[in-house]
């Protein structure tokens, strides 16, 4: 079949304790989400894709021998922000300015800590070309997108590429979904949204793949087939959509080949 897969990471410190009452330093948040990279980079390598990490600079100050091995493997780097627990105000711009400089790349794409509301005139400004904050389902006490599109448009001079969502119910194909959904049946579900809008687009976050039992505050939820069983689920997902004939590519060299007309 014919379509294509937009796989990303949101390479953020992991701070998801902090969010259930418990605490964790940026250091040591980077450390896990730095484990789950080196597998997850290895399994692109094995596999031969490219995907798209949306970037901390936290993480980047912290892990910069990882961002740099990203580049040379031929990864797209996107801006993520500087603190991912307390995102301010600035953060694309100032983003955007030190992945830029440290790492010598033109960062062009965005993505909002916890897909929250974006401000586009700004990420125009600041010298941003797409963005990926929009999550077109609804997730209790995230956002209500139930009416947002899930295809491709343009917003005030920025380029929206939705995350995937099932073609029924609008049921999130992001992250936990691998979680939970065998993996042929997630697969099934994103040939479906292919066949929809022409594309697969989601998100994964390089902690998720590394050992996460000692943290007593995440979710059992989320702990659920993580780690290594999640790598196992992700290589399945990505084997069956290659030998079904998709195509994979980074954001950036999606949006730029997409007719936006």
């Amino acid at each position: 079949m014919q379509g294509k897969v937009l796989l990303s990471f949101d390479v953020e410190e992991f701070d998801l304790p902090r969010e259930h009452g418990g605490e964790i330093s940026v250091e040591n948040g980077a450390r896990v989400s730095g484990e789950g990279l080196r597998k997850i980079l290895e399994l692109l390598n094995d596999n031969q894709v490219k995907a798209t990490f949306f970037c901390t600079v936290n993480f980047a100050r912290e892990q910069a021998e990882l961002i740099q091995r990203m580049i040379e493997d031929g990864h797209e780097i996107a801006g993520h922000g500087v603190n991912h627990f307390r995102p301010a105000k600035n953060d694309a711009k100032d983003c955007k300015q030190y992945l830029d400089k440290r790492f010598r790349v033109n960062v062009v794409g965005w993505r909002q800590p916890r897909m929250q509301k974006i401000d586009y005139d700004k990420l125009s400004e600041w010298g941003y070309l797409y963005d990926s904050s929009v999550n077109p389902t609804f997730i209790p006490g995230r956002y209500n997108n139930l009416r947002v599109s899930r295809k491709l448009y343009m917003i005030n001079k920025i380029k929206e590429i939705p995350t995937s969502v099932a073609t029924f119910v609008r049921v999130p194909l992001f992250w936990l979904a691998m979680h939970w959904f065998p993996t042929n049946v997630y697969t099934r579900m994103a040939k479906m949204s292919i066949r929809a809008t022409g594309y697969f687009a989601t998100y994964f976050h390089p902690w998720e793949f590394a050992n996460l039992k000692e943290y007593r505050e995440v979710p059992a939820y989320i702990k659920c087939n993580s780690g290594d069983k999640l790598i196992v689920r992700l290589d399945g997902m990505i084997k069956g959509l290659k030998k079904a004939g998709c195509k994979f590519e980074t954001y950036g060299d999606f949006f730029r080949t997409n007719d936006w007309s």
